[in-house]
């Protein structure tokens, strides 16, 4: 089991909230398309790095407790990859009006309880603050996506969760939160889906004006 980063994927952020970015380290379309970007746990811990829940200092750290434990780094990784399905289907049920199925809701009712276990008060600015502890922890990265993942389902936000309008296509199942005025974002990003919907249709408005002419 690889434990470094592959480094072949630049992760991105634009679902609207973590568990959403979370779900979005599948890449492709589910179940049949679909393209894993968390190869290795090294993976896990530079995408929590750039979302900005664990520290370089953190990172480090949980890199090198998983070279001391790769057994452990690897089942914590397949765990990740459980609970990153068990959020998008839940997610993806919930936004549609749809329950989500119970086993999921019972891996996630899990996980939040060990990862709320977890939560401390710890000293921040002079006062007390609730949050994560910055330990080497492996199951770390994992915590505050639980927490986020509770919220949203629980909120009334969780009606502005779509998915990308490339899902139509059969070739993107990223999650986003709509949060536009109007509620009319279709793309997870215009510089990928957004832009390709934009070329087809420019493609097709000047193949039909060949044709009319």
């Amino acid at each position: 089991m690889a434990i470094t980063p592959s480094g072949e994927y630049a992760f991105e952020y634009v679902g609207g909230r973590l568990c959403l970015d979370f779900t979005n380290t599948m890449g492709g379309m589910r179940p049949d398309q679909a393209n894993e970007h968390l190869h290795a746990y090294g993976d896990l811990v530079e995408w929590a790095r750039g979302a900005g829940i664990v520290t370089a200092a953190q990172a480090r750290r949980l890199a090198a407790a998983a070279e001391r434990d790769p057994a452990s780094a690897d089942r914590i990784l397949r765990r990740a990859r459980e609970l990153r399905e068990a959020i998008f289907r839940a997610a993806n049920a919930a936004s549609h009006g749809d329950a989500p199925e119970e086993a999921d809701l019972a891996l996630l009712n899990r996980a939040l309880g060990q990862a709320m276990s977890r939560r401390k008060l710890l000293r921040q600015d002079g006062g007390l603050a609730l949050a994560w502890p910055d330990d080497d922890d492996l199951e770390a990265p994992l915590w505050p996506v639980v927490a986020s993942a509770a919220d949203l389902l629980a909120s009334e936000d969780l009606a502005r969760v779509h998915m990308c309008g490339e899902s139509e296509r059969g070739t993107c199942s990223w999650l986003f939160l709509d949060e536009t005025r109007a509620g009319t974002r279709r793309w997870c990003t215009m510089k990928d889906c957004g832009n390709r919907a934009k070329q087809r249709r420019h493609y097709q408005r000047h193949r039909s004006e060949r044709g009319a002419s």
